[in-house]
């Protein structure tokens, strides 16, 4: 029996080598995203696709269905992810600095501690965690942060930002009622007819901020400072609030 041993070693191992290359055969680089990129003639599909810590700058993923795709710790900074499917996406601790997700779909995403620095989510479908997520001088024109009420469930289909900045954003138009975003930033943000019907405000901070004619009927101000913001006369909801002058 002594000579089978070497042999069935040697069996073992080359299963264990064969199984390890389709292993690294299924990992997705960045030059093999950029080859499904090229692809015109269909729409890309990267579906569930585990994009983690890749470095994914400046790719166009137009249009993209990236639906419950892991872009953990991905850096996308000025990639094109305009009218892209990021639905149930994992995108934590990523960096989309300049990144173009205008008109993009991103229900029940999470966003949690990324960067979003001087990012374009104007008119873009938003749902899911955005705690301590850095959007600063984003632009979110037109975009909907609104709880989804046909779909509420045992927990709420809403945006959560909280601590989130978003100094100097552009939230004019914006739709955030029902949103949780105690203690956020957002100093010299542009809220110009933004809805936050609903929305727990508490403690946030609008020093600065353009408030004119944005709706903040049965939300929550306790302690938001309100000191220094503009057009503040036209703004809906603010009289009997709790928030600091």
């Amino acid at each position: 029996m002594k000579p089978l041993v070497p042999i069935v070693i040697l069996l073992l191992s080359e299963v264990f080598a064969t199984h390890c290359l389709a292993l690294q055969a299924a990992e997705v680089t960045r030059q093999q995203v950029i080859d499904l990129t090229h692809d015109k003639t269909q729409k890309l599909n990267l579906k569930k696709k585990d994009l983690s810590g890749l470095d994914l700058s400046g790719i166009d993923f137009s249009g993209a269905d990236l639906f419950s795709a892991n872009l953990d710790g991905s850096k996308l900074d000025g990639a094109k992810l305009n009218g892209a499917t990021l639905d149930r996406a994992q995108i934590r601790k990523a960096s989309l600095v300049k990144a173009d997700l205008s008109s993009a779909s991103l229900y029940a995403v999470v966003l949690d501690y990324s960067d979003l620095t001087d990012a374009n989510l104007s008119n873009s479908r938003i749902i899911g965690l955005l705690n301590q997520v850095n959007l600063t001088r984003a632009q979110l024109t037109g975009a909907n942060l609104g709880a989804d009420m046909a779909n509420q469930g045992m927990a709420p289909a809403r945006v959560e930002m909280n601590n989130a900045v978003l100094t100097g954003a552009d939230l004019s138009n914006v739709n955030l009622r029902h949103a949780i975003m105690p203690n956020a930033n957002l100093q010299n943000a542009n809220l110009h007819k933004a809805q936050m019907q609903w929305a727990d405000l508490s403690r946030t901070d609008f020093t600065g901020a353009e408030i004119a004619e944005a709706d903040f009927s049965n939300s929550i101000l306790d302690s938001a400072k309100l000191n220094k913001t503009k057009g503040r006369e036209t703004a809906i909801g603010l009289i009997k609030s709790n928030a600091q002058p």
